[in-house]
């Protein structure tokens, strides 16, 4: 049973001069949706083909954005199907993992503190 996941819960301060800031803001309910605000958000490269697979892979990537620190904030979870939200977080949380350590880039993802047991409830 997963008690812990690597993403940021709550508000936590970053100075924005320093980090590539992100916000998802406002009601995402299906996976394209969702996918274009990504690819604008982060300035997703010119190949990425909007599917799962490659939020994956450029998530793992972020070659494009300059500074060390990558932030994705949060303001509500995606209303996407459990199905659809699961496969996100899990692309998220092995994002961040994978970064763990590496010079090149750091990269957090912000949840508010209330969906912390939704979160861990869909990727046990």
């Amino acid at each position: 049973m997963i008690t812990t996941t690597p993403f940021v819960y709550g508000s936590p301060a970053y100075d924005t001069s320093k980090v590539f800031y992100a916000r998802l803001t406002g009601d995402i309910y299906k996976k394209d949706q969702l996918l274009n605000a990504l690819y604008y958000l982060l300035w997703l490269p010119g190949y990425f083909g909007f599917n799962w697979d490659a939020l994956d892979e450029c998530l793992r990537d972020l070659s494009w954005i300059p500074e060390e620190k990558v932030v994705l904030v949060h303001d509500q979870l995606p209303k996407l199907s459990d199905d659809d939200l699961r496969i996100y977080l899990t692309v998220l949380r092995d994002s961040v993992l994978s970064w763990a350590g590496d010079e090149a880039h750091s990269f957090d993802v912000v949840f508010k503190k209330s969906d912390e047991q939704k979160i861990l409830q869909l990727l046990q």
